[in-house]
């Protein structure tokens, strides 16, 4: 019996010593301090113009009160933030419910109400094995009358909207370029309609997906169209669409 006694004395002495100890050092619990959350900063543009910036938490939503204002322009609607000035629809951003982790530039889409008339000449340059644009040879030296058969005209549609109709052949790569320059050139990129199946990006020297070379994967009859603001060449748009089998065997020009 006294055995018993020590040996129960000794184990409350050890349990008490245990629970004043917890007690002190916190057992069982985890005191968790978090870091404070890095400051980023947001930057918005209006083509090569800085509206103005916003700091905020990383991962945190912005305060609409601290961009409203940056949305507000005259003659013109807004028509969103991306990340890409080019106004990529995957880049979209909706500052409602997307965050940002680092410091970020959005591009605000404005489109003017009015929009001045584009007078430039747009033509198709490109290269093809037995297609029409073997003529073309990525814009080489050709006659007027030669261009002319490349030429996107105005369609009468819309402002500033120009279309051609040609005949491409599976590999046939082509850009779209004005004046016969190259120094406006749109490619893959510049497309906000095109069926994959049908058409590639084939990369390019410029090594933006807006200057890379469109390159056919479907021979067919297409009809390509560009709507264009002289303003802002970012909000120029492309689309092709495949209307039939060709209208000629591509061998016209061999």
């Amino acid at each position: 019996m006294k055995k018993n006694g020590f040996a129960a004395r000794v184990l409350t002495s050890t349990m008490a010593t245990l629970f004043i100890f917890c007690g002190l050092a916190g057992c069982g619990e985890k005191e968790v301090q978090e870091a404070p959350k890095e400051e980023i900063t947001i930057t918005f543009m209006n083509q090569d113009t800085t509206l103005g910036t916003v700091k905020a938490a990383a991962g945190e939503l912005l305060d609409k009160a601290s961009y409203e204002a940056f949305e507000q322009t005259e003659d013109a609607e807004f028509n969103g933030w991306f990340e890409t000035p080019s106004y990529l629809e995957t880049s979209k951003k909706d500052l409602s419910v997307d965050a940002f982790e680092k410091d970020t530039t959005l591009y605000g889409d404005f489109r003017a109400n009015s929009v001045a008339e584009d007078t430039r000449h747009w033509y198709i340059a490109g290269s093809s094995k037995k297609g029409t644009l073997a003529l073309n040879n990525w814009a080489g030296s050709l006659s007027d009358e030669e261009k002319a058969t490349f030429e996107l005209v105005p369609t009468g549609n819309a402002t500033n909207e120009f279309a051609l109709t040609i005949d491409l052949f599976e590999g046939d790569e082509f850009q779209i370029i004005a004046d016969w320059s190259w120094d406006t050139q749109k490619g893959f990129g510049k497309f906000t309609q095109i069926d994959e199946s049908q058409m590639e990006n084939a990369g390019g020297l410029a090594g933006t997906d807006d200057k890379a070379n469109v390159k056919v994967l479907t021979d067919g009859n297409y009809t390509i169209t560009l709507t264009t603001n002289p303003d802002n060449q970012a909000q120029d748009t492309l689309s092709i669409v495949r209307n039939s089998d060709p209208l000629t065997d591509g061998t016209e020009n061999q």
